[in-house]
């Protein structure tokens, strides 16, 4: 009887199927629930080839909504490169320099703050926030969005390599523009440089046990007026999804309408 009882044990077993491979969309799906959200870390390096360049960090929170990304509130830092600014008159030095302060953004579905370095200068007492037109919600040195459903599902149907739950590939700024709206906002309809050339695009994002995007790397290649090649190297780790977000406004009387401060 106990050999008996182990044999069906044993073929109990090897009768169960394999668990299933996660559904990155589904998983994306899953989290867009209003008040959760997820935290964030980009670093991305802008270098004329062969040049000098810039590092910009944004660390932060996005919050979701039933369709997606719908606010943020991110720290933004930019530092230049030793001898950047070494061409530059030293009043002209002193200027950009204060380019390297870091400031603070907050997007919401209405509107967008800035403090700080992007707030620019000459507000009024008392005012440190300047409210602009609305902005994605995702963060700009991300490159490619990987908060819309559609955009992640043709990166792994286009991808040159899916293993080990990294999926590797290539596409180009015009693909992109056509498939991302948030790629189109932030580098025009057409995704091409001043000089009407097409960009190249990289990109490797790995995949956790459930299916969520935890790290990203994107590498663009831009062609510029005067045949010069000016490459964005994005490196974007995303980590607490699921997290309780809350995204609010600046207090009111902080704050000073972009319109109002140029008059």
């Amino acid at each position: 009887m106990a050999g008996t009882m182990v044999i069906v044990s044993a073929s109990l077993v090897q009768a169960q199927p394999a668990a299933a491979k996660p559904d990155p969309i589904r998983a994306l799906q899953a989290q867009f629930v209003a008040g959760q959200g997820v935290k964030f870390k980009t670093v991305q390096q802008v270098r004329v080839k062969g040049g000098h360049g810039s590092v910009t960090q944004e660390i932060g929170v996005i919050q979701f909504g039933a369709k997606g990304a719908v606010a943020s509130d991110l720290t933004k830092k930019v530092r230049y490169d030793k001898g950047f600014f070494d061409d530059s008159k030293k009043d002209e030095r002193e200027m950009r320099k204060s380019l390297e302060a870091p400031g603070r953004v907050i997007s919401l579905p209405k509107a967008a703050y800035m403090q700080g370095r992007w707030a620019g200068e000459g507000l009024p007492e008392g005012k440190s926030w300047v409210r602009k037109r609305p902005i994605p919600a995702e963060p700009e040195g991300i490159i490619i969005s990987v908060f819309e459903p559609s955009t992640v599902k043709a990166l792994i149907a286009r991808a040159d390599s899916v293993r080990g739950g990294v999926v590797k590939g290539s596409t180009t700024s015009a693909k992109m523009a056509a498939l991302s709206p948030v790629f189109r906002k932030q580098y025009g309809p057409g995704g091409k440089s001043e000089s009407g050339q097409i960009s190249k695009i990289t990109y490797a994002f790995s995949l956790s046990k459930e299916g969520l995007v935890t790290r990203l790397r994107v590498t663009m290649r831009m062609p510029v007026p005067g045949g010069s090649i000016v490459d964005h190297v994005s490196d974007t780790r995303l980590y607490n999804w699921g997290a309780k977000v809350s995204v609010a406004a600046p207090r009111a009387d902080q704050v000073i309408d972009e319109k109002d401060l140029k008059r």
